[in-house]
């Protein structure tokens, strides 16, 4: 999609690339294919910023285990259970942090390439 709009990006006084990846794609975590496939979001965020630059800056989000997504509705209430005791703020991630996060890089003219993890745990297992 990104590919399809850089003409019109371009064009842009400011124009901004946000994805959402996932904290699978920075650790070991959950499927391999989700895994495999969140990294390589993460890496296509870092080579969108050098292609697309100056005019585009393009970033990415990592949320960690959010309620409130299809994803959520998919996990084992057990599991959710062990992510909220394993986590340093004993919750999961929360959708508005993850949307202040992308408007706070929309906003910004001198981010590019970052992947901000957005997850209640504190730190990577």
């Amino acid at each position: 999609m990104t590919r399809a709009a850089a003409p019109h990006l371009r064009r842009q006084d400011r124009a901004r690339v946000a994805n959402v990846s996932g904290v699978p794609g920075l650790v070991p975590s959950g499927s391999i294919a989700l895994a495999v496939s969140k990294a390589g979001l993460v890496h296509l965020t870092r080579c969108l910023a050098v292609a697309l630059a100056p005019s585009v800056t393009v970033n990415c989000v990592a949320p960690g285990l959010m309620e409130g997504t299809r994803m959520f509705a998919r996990v084992p209430p057990a599991r959710v259970a062990a992510v909220r005791e394993h986590a340093a703020l004993k919750r999961t991630t929360a959708l508005e942090d993850v949307a202040r996060q992308v408007v706070v890089f929309c906003e910004s003219d001198s981010i590019t390439g970052q992947t901000q993890v957005i997850d209640s745990d504190g730190f990577f297992h």
